[in-house]
């Protein structure tokens, strides 16, 4: 299993889809402020995103038409509106849903957010850029999985039929996978480390044996390197200590069995190197802000 599959795997990321409408007249918004990764989809119509700047204030509105997706990895500030320069307040205009259809004069917009629970997500957004555009693209025999995709998500917006919003959720998870395959640098952070000639083997390791008493000399040997020049190695690269990385991936596993599977606390701290239930916990509440009991609960109401 190469890394990223490793990673989607406990990530638990999920799509939610708060808005699905039209806009009519003059309107702008700004749906930052969810401390989640967040999108918007074009379905229909034209408009314009502006990304407020600290070097230049007079950024240039970008111009979006349909099938143009944005997708900020960091919940960055930003509008979307009508016009380059709105006359209207942000978020005062109100949509319209597809009741009577596709309105001609609107632009109709997908808004939602990928919700997580996953420590190990914040540290890899933070090497992808604060705004990702992708451009529609017609269908033909060069478009990719990810147009295809985004064509089918257009396509379920405008449906009124029940599960439609379920359905766009998990095409927008399979649209976030491929975004991040392409966008993630492989000079620095959990890619580059374990493509790295050197910390590759340390993060097979890891990965490979989550529930072994790791300490930063076990995993210089994995490497064959003194354990200063080792910590500052995986330091450079994955901008982390390499203990700290560590604990972030017990505990995204961790978080994975306690969420999927029929596992006790216990045994989730046990698979993941923790000796025992209570200082398993701790970590878990303090790293991901939830406790175990709590994960468990949330898969047991879903049954």
């Amino acid at each position: 299993m190469d890394v990223l599959n490793q990673l989607f795997s406990t990530f638990k990321v999920a799509a939610n889809i708060f808005h699905n409408g039209q806009y009519c007249g003059d309107w702008a918004i700004n749906t930052s402020g969810t401390h989640y990764m967040n999108f918007h989809i074009v379905s229909h119509g034209t408009c314009y995103l502006s990304v407020p700047s600290d070097t230049d204030a007079k950024d240039k509105p970008i111009a979006l038409s349909q099938g143009d997706v944005v997708i900020f990895p960091r919940d960055s500030q930003h509008i979307i509106s009508k016009e380059p320069r709105p006359l209207a307040a942000t978020n005062s205009a109100l949509s319209q849903d597809y009741t009577h259809g596709v309105q001609p004069s609107a632009t109709g917009l997908v808004c939602g957010y990928f919700s997580h629970n996953h420590p190990l997500v914040n540290s890899i957004t933070v090497h992808l850029p604060g705004a990702i555009i992708i451009k529609s693209h017609p269908l033909n025999d060069k478009s990719t999985g990810l147009h295809f995709l985004l064509s089918a998500l257009l396509d379920e917006s405008k449906q009124a039929n029940k599960g439609s919003t379920l359905i766009m959720g998990r095409i927008a998870e399979a649209i976030l996978a491929i975004i991040f395959r392409q966008h993630l640098p492989t000079d620095n952070g959990v890619l580059a480390a374990t493509g790295h000639p050197k910390l590759g083997p340390v993060m097979s390791a890891i990965h490979a044996q989550p529930n072994k008493k790791w300490t930063v000399e076990m995993l210089a040997e994995q490497c064959f390197m003194s354990r200063a020049g080792f910590n500052d190695l995986f330091k450079s690269v994955v901008q982390q200590a390499p203990m700290e990385y560590v604990t972030q991936w017990r505990l995204g596993l961790a978080y994975s069995m306690l969420a999927d599977e029929n596992v006790s606390t216990l045994h989730a701290a046990l698979a993941c190197g923790y000796d025992n239930e209570s200082s398993f916990s701790k970590a878990f509440k303090r790293v991901l802000g939830v406790s175990p009991g709590a994960v468990r609960a949330k898969k047991e109401q879903k049954v």
